[in-house]
């Protein structure tokens, strides 16, 4: 679309001073927005190496790549060429075929909202300038708790528009996660099974859970 078009001139331009006096990686500083799903690619342009964001017609053979939507690729340029094909923003979650899980037992699925709780409140005090001295989970309120996960909905609302879907959760999983083997049953949150989770929803799964573990073992 338009807006993404205007925010690939934008990556290119702020490029321009660098180009034809860098090394060929300048790849490794312009995000492609268009086209959706392309990669950045280092060609000659009248005798001057210039990245662009192409959408790969040919793979080499390299090291295969786990998704953030969770799935295996050959490696990157396979990746993006499906991408391209299916005008679907992705990206490489990490380097290596996506982990196989083991399955995740009832006592662990019950531990881990309260242990990702824990994690957004590392990301938080990460924020704030982290101090030792900081309260640990144990101390907080329902209150202070809920607020927490409200502040985790907004940062993984991309879009802005009061929902997460499971694209959304398989990103957070497969990027930030991936050897989380409770993650894709605990992302079970959406109650009403319209395929989004509101903030309501992900409050009560994070929140309602979390606490009900920490009450019946802590």
């Amino acid at each position: 679309g338009g807006r993404a078009l205007r925010r690939q001139r934008e990556a290119e331009e702020r490029l321009t001073p660098y180009i034809g006096r860098v090394d060929p990686k300048l790849c490794e500083l312009l995000r492609c927005h268009s086209p959706v799903g392309s990669w950045c690619q280092v060609v000659q342009e009248k005798g001057i190496l210039t990245p662009k964001c192409v959408c790969p017609q040919s793979c080499p053979q390299r090291a295969p790549v786990c998704s953030v939507l969770g799935k295996t690729y050959g490696n990157k340029c396979l990746l993006h060429k499906e991408a391209c094909r299916k005008r679907r923003r992705t990206g490489v979650a990490h380097s290596g075929p996506c982990l196989l899980k083991s399955e995740c037992t009832e006592e662990e699925l019950g531990q881990f909202p309260y242990r990702l709780l824990d994690w957004f409140l590392l990301l938080r005090r990460m924020r704030e300038s982290y101090t030792p001295a900081a309260l640990p989970q144990t101390c907080l309120s329902h209150g202070e708790r809920t607020q927490l996960a409200e502040e985790s909905f907004t940062l993984l609302d991309k879009n802005k528009d009061g929902k997460l879907s499971r694209r959304d959760l398989k990103k957070l999983h497969y990027k930030k996660m991936p050897s989380e083997r409770c993650a894709t049953p605990f992302f079970s949150c959406d109650r009403d099974k319209n395929r989004k989770v509101t903030v309501k929803e992900w409050t009560a799964c994070l929140v309602d859970r979390s606490e009900a573990w920490f009450y019946r073992f802590m």
